[in-house]
């Protein structure tokens, strides 16, 4: 069997090709064995429904949808993906900084001890001062190991986002940003930015192509539920050949017989005899093997053809009314 679509209109053709090999132990086979083949080419157009939308062709057009549609996917992972990785060089930037600011105060925590120290030596300032110092350098000394700490997590997570593996090289050494802030803000009109905004958000392009997709959905639905009329034909071509058995039929040899003995009877009565009957002989065209078989369907000498129109009218069409409305 070869079967399609056709381009345009909703037609679809089939050929279907049958060969077989037959045997059989009846008496009344006058080819044994023999080989029936059949060649039969069918079409049909739609004239109503499928005509100018139908499910092969919403498939196809809901393929190129989802095509643009994982582009767009596609694409919001990317802008996801670097978005995140950015995020986490300013998040590194920002630890660096933190660690900075925390070893300079620990710095000027340590000198003003330093100071109280001396003051309470020359008795210009009271013991509890220095235990006050003292607690302060403790104080920023544990904020400067949280920021180192800060410091690590956020270089490890960049490092994470931007390895091939686990055994990348950029795992045994530090990372240094090089890029400066720069809060320059950009020179660009309100409409303008939020042209580009529209343009380059994916998500907004992933709904519009889910509206589209929707859109066929209505259209398929919509010529669905029109009445089912079809264009019908056929044209076959059939042929046959084998071997001529030597066996009697049992029914032509009884009624030879009574055909004798009643010929018989009429010239003793001296009634006219019996016509003779006309029999038609198998030609020698069916006599072969599975060659001829198909030499004779190639001929065309045994062919039949068949045009007609289906309709089918469904009562209400509650179905396609029902997904059209749920579309």
């Amino acid at each position: 069997r070869l079967e399609g679509l056709a381009p345009k209109f909703g037609g679809s053709y089939r050929v279907d090709f049958a060969s077989v090999r037959q045997t059989s132990n009846s008496l009344f086979s006058v080819l044994n064995p023999q080989y029936p083949t059949a060649l039969t080419f069918s079409f049909t157009q739609p004239l109503v429904r499928s005509l100018r939308f139908d499910l092969p062709r919403r498939q196809i057009e809901v393929a190129k949808k989802n095509l643009s549609l994982t582009d767009a996917q596609f694409r919001q992972r990317a802008i996801e993906v670097i978005t995140s990785v950015q995020r986490s060089y300013w998040d590194l930037v920002f630890a660096l900084r933190n660690l900075q600011i925390q070893r300079d105060s620990l710095n000027d925590s340590r000198t003003q001890l330093a100071h109280n120290r001396r003051l309470v030596a020359e008795g210009s300032l009271a013991p509890i001062d220095v235990v006050a110092a003292e607690t302060q350098v403790a104080n920023f000394e544990q904020a400067e190991f949280s920021a180192l700490e800060d410091v690590n997590r956020a270089e490890n997570n960049l490092k994470n986002m931007i390895a091939e593996n686990q055994k990348a090289r950029l795992w045994n050494a530090s990372v240094i940003p090089t890029d400066q802030v720069d809060l320059t803000l950009p020179q660009i009109s309100l409409p303008d930015a939020m042209n580009a905004a529209m343009q380059n958000r994916q998500e907004l392009r992933q709904s519009d192509v889910a509206r589209e997709i929707n859109l066929l959905d209505q259209k398929l639905y919509r010529d669905q539920s029109k009445p089912e009329i079809d264009l019908v034909g056929s044209y076959g071509v059939t042929g046959n050949a084998g071997t001529l058995t030597s066996t009697t039929n049992p029914l032509t040899a009884s009624n030879e017989a009574q055909r004798a003995r009643v010929n018989e009877l009429s010239v003793l009565a001296g009634l006219p005899l019996l016509p003779p009957v006309v029999t038609t002989p198998i030609t020698g065209d069916l006599f072969g093997g599975y060659g001829k078989s198909l030499w004779n369907l190639g001929s065309n000498q045994f062919n039949n053809f068949r045009v007609g129109v289906s309709i089918s009218l469904p009562l209400h069409n509650r179905t396609a009314e029902g997904q059209l409305g749920h579309s």
